[in-house]
């Protein structure tokens, strides 16, 4: 009769701790996928049997979205799983509610599953201010948190954001180039992150190009506040609407019409996301297209970086550079007698 392997031969073994070898036999999250399966060939060596509930590793990943209305927050779970499933861990997926109370229990729930990183998406971190401790939590149980598009300076985590600020430009660049002097920008809350970054490009804008002016409405990104802050925009003689989502543009092309204007004949209109019906609209959105699965399959290597020999998450920034997709939505501006 052969002698089970025990934990100290197999934790020599593979050099690591038996607390280690512990969870990995256990099926438990919390061991990066090298070591886990370091322990798993050290175990099969030793004539330790390693049935299927073990090598299936169940490492969880927390991601947390503010809904999966909007096709964005779904095409960010949908890359963020899809490369999570190649590396054989599974996602938790909770969607954030309104207020930062019920953010820190999505949280608590994850660590009580015993996550190995948590993900989050456009959450209460990319406010300007507010209560930063649900996030501080994470961080200080040694679990890697990766915050997608907002900065905060008082947290330590690592940070994967577009670059708002250049894609900005670049939309501003293009309508310049077709003649429109009156850009109009339609954008949400301006103490969010990525508004603050597109309001820092229009302020600027006027500097670059003297005398033109870039008149703001402040709504909510949804279809309605789209269709009005289009109406209030081009009523303030805007030739050129930039909305903060294809959502909100997809209402700013209703919202044109209604005044009984044509797109881009009349005015043109931009969007933001490139999410997969941009280019089904009437006519084709012209949209900025965030770099979804490179930014996801960076969040999920940081998120899978920890194990049992991890410190506290050190801070990281990492910026990624958006690209403008032009459609049929933005043509060269009206002529000068057409101009409201």
């Amino acid at each position: 009769m052969s002698v089970k392997a025990r934990l100290i031969d197999i934790a020599r073994t593979a050099g690591v701790s038996e607390a280690t070898v512990s969870r990995v036999l256990n099926g438990r999250a919390g061991v990066n996928e090298s070591t886990r399966s370091t322990v798993l060939e050290a175990a099969r060596q030793l004539g330790r049997d390693v049935g299927p509930d073990v090598t299936q590793s169940g490492t969880l990943v927390g991601v947390l979205v503010p809904d999966l209305e909007n096709q964005v927050f779904a095409a960010w779970v949908e890359r963020i799983e899809a490369e999570l499933f190649q590396r054989g861990a599974s996602a938790l997926v909770a969607l954030r509610a309104r207020t930062v109370e019920r953010e820190r229990e999505a949280f608590q729930r994850f660590l009580h599953a015993g996550v190995t990183g948590v993900i989050v998406v456009s959450g209460f971190h990319a406010q300007e201010s507010g209560p930063v401790d649900q996030y501080r939590e994470i961080t200080a149980s040694g679990t890697p948190l990766v915050l997608i598009n907002g900065v905060r300076d008082d947290v330590d985590a690592s940070f994967l954001t577009s670059d708002d600020e250049h894609a900005t430009r670049a939309v501003l660049t293009h309508l310049h180039d077709l003649g429109h002097e009156k850009v109009g920008l339609a954008v949400g809350d301006e103490h969010t992150w990525p508004v603050r970054e597109k309001l820092r490009a229009f302020e600027e804008a006027p500097v670059q190009h003297p005398g033109q002016d870039h008149p703001v409405a402040f709504t909510d990104f949804s279809y309605a506040g789209g269709y009005e802050a289009s109406r209030d925009l081009v009523g303030r003689g805007a030739t050129a609407v930039v909305c903060g989502s294809d959502v909100m543009a997809a209402g700013a092309l209703e919202g044109v019409r209604s005044l009984g204007l044509s797109v881009p004949g009349d005015v043109s209109v931009v969007g933001y996301d490139d999410v997969f019906w941009a280019s089904l609209t009437n006519p084709p959105l012209t949209t900025v297209r965030q770099a979804v699965p490179q930014m996801a399959r960076a969040a999920v290597r940081t998120a899978l970086s920890g194990g049992e020999q991890s410190r506290r998450p050190a801070r990281t920034e990492v910026v990624v550079r958006p690209q403008l997709v032009v459609r049929g939505s933005t043509a060269a501006a009206p002529a000068a007698s057409m101009k409201r």
